[in-house]
């Protein structure tokens, strides 16, 4: 637990877009579920890569179900939405797949920490 220092924010000072990373990241350690300050950033980062994959998948599942509107534009338009997630969902798994290496190659052989998340 002593691999860094997580820097507080003063008060009224702007919090930053990776607070609720670095929060999230705290707490793991704090209840032992990390075994570094490394390894629980990457933990909360997929969890949240998982989660953005999961809705994508579901407006995914919502475009290819609906029905051929005549209108020539919007058809072509919600072919366009399947193709641009689909390529999303392929860049999320390569970044969940490069994040379960990185949390690999951070954890101490041995030790005593949950495996890579699925």
């Amino acid at each position: 637990m002593s691999e860094g220092i997580v820097p507080l924010r003063q008060k009224g000072e702007a919090s930053s877009a990776l607070d609720r990373f670095d929060i999230a990241a705290v707490a793991l350690l704090i209840g032992d579920q990390a075994a570094s300050l490394q390894a629980a950033r990457a933990v909360v980062i997929l969890n949240d890569l998982r989660a953005h994959r999961g809705q994508m998948t579901a407006v995914l599942v919502d475009v290819r179900g609906r029905e051929p509107t005549g209108d020539p534009l919007i058809d072509e338009a919600n072919a366009n939405l399947v193709t641009a997630i689909n390529s999303c969902i392929v860049q999320i798994d390569l970044f969940i797949a490069r994040g379960q290496l990185i949390l690999k190659e951070a954890a101490p052989s041995g030790a005593n920490h949950p495996e890579v998340p699925k």
